[in-house]
């Protein structure tokens, strides 16, 4: 009997870990599907490692225009056109649109995803409107350009002015948005919602964890090299200490993405870079690489867990079901 509860209980704490926060606002994840688009983002440059849905933040540490990623089940198309933005959805009548920018497309460049177009509106940090609240929440929301066209212009209301999502689609003939993934900022004070209610966080929201060494990378051997007691190739890359994802979660890649990272340029000087990756274990940018156990959880259709670490609860599952 008692082995049957500690079994119950493991399959329920199971479940209950792969639902995680829903930070963006249910009314903006019509469009969502658990086999459509992903999206991750990024503060430190590692998009292919994005925080994790309800990630909370300092303020200090989103005041840059972040990297964006598509998850392992996206793909990769290079005719497809990326449009994204970035609302505060702290008071639900009362939403700011903190960023937008259109024409992410793939230029051949490994996964790379580049935007030569100028922001149509540039980032915005949280609190730029003057907002505040520990508990302050921003959606990042991923749409696809109609008929894979160009977009030149929006029409976008005045900054921090009230931004109606819905009217926005119908406004610039978009459909709804196809993934998502939000966040918690610590602006501090109290939420002012003009007489409403500011949207609740859920409990124990996830944390960007403290920065971790990566390995240095192994040193190649030449085949004309003569044969020596010291040591006579010097490695590659040095130790390097990357700072944090918004999950805090760094990378440790050693198979499609050692290649790649050894030639690929550094990520744009001028533009946005998203990172496709049709793999948990896919390329990264050049500094960086992650392993399965390591990946953050809002790879998702929206905010679902990406292919490796959701893996690691459906083994739980699966565990407890034949215990």
């Amino acid at each position: 009997m008692a082995l049957k509860c500690i079994r119950h209980a493991a399959l329920v704490a199971t479940l209950v870990s792969l639902t995680g926060a829903q930070i963006v606002p249910e009314d903006l994840r019509g469009g969502f599907n658990t086999k459509g688009k992903e999206i991750q983002v990024s503060y430190v440059g590692e998009a292919v490692n994005g925080f994790r849905d309800g990630t909370s933040f300092e303020k200090d540490a989103v005041t840059s225009e972040p990297t964006f990623a598509l998850g392992d089940s996206s793909g990769i198309s290079p005719s497809t056109l990326y449009t994204i933005l970035m609302v505060d959805t702290t008071c639900p009548n009362a939403r700011k649109l903190h960023y937008a920018r259109a024409n992410f497309k793939n230029n051949f460049n490994g996964v790379n995803i580049e935007t030569q177009a100028a922001a149509l509106l540039d980032y915005k940090a949280p609190g730029a409107f003057g907002e505040a609240g520990d508990n302050r929440q921003y959606s990042f929301l991923l749409y696809t350009n109609p008929g894979r066209k160009q977009i030149d212009q929006l029409k976008l209301p005045a900054e921090g002015e009230n931004f109606d999502v819905k009217q926005f689609q119908d406004d610039n003939g978009l459909s709804d948005a196809s993934a998502g993934v939000g966040m918690v900022v610590k602006l501090g004070g109290t939420a002012d919602c003009g007489g409403d209610s500011a949207n609740t966080v859920p409990e124990n929201l996830p944390t960007p964890r403290p920065p971790q060494i990566s390995s240095a990378r192994a040193p190649t051997s030449n085949a004309g090299q003569q044969p020596s007691n010291q040591a006579s190739a010097t490695p590659t890359g040095g130790a390097q200490q990357p700072a944090p994802t918004g999950s805090g979660r760094t990378s440790n890649l050693v198979v499609a993405s050692s290649v790649l990272e050894s030639d690929a340029p550094g990520p744009s000087t001028i533009t946005s870079t998203i990172i496709l990756s049709s793999r948990p274990g896919g390329a990264g940018t050049p500094t960086a690489s992650a392993s399965l156990i390591q990946q953050t959880t809002n790879a998702a259709p929206g905010m679902s867990v990406p292919g490796g670490a959701a893996m690691v609860p459906l083994f739980a599952v699966a565990g407890a079901l034949f215990w």
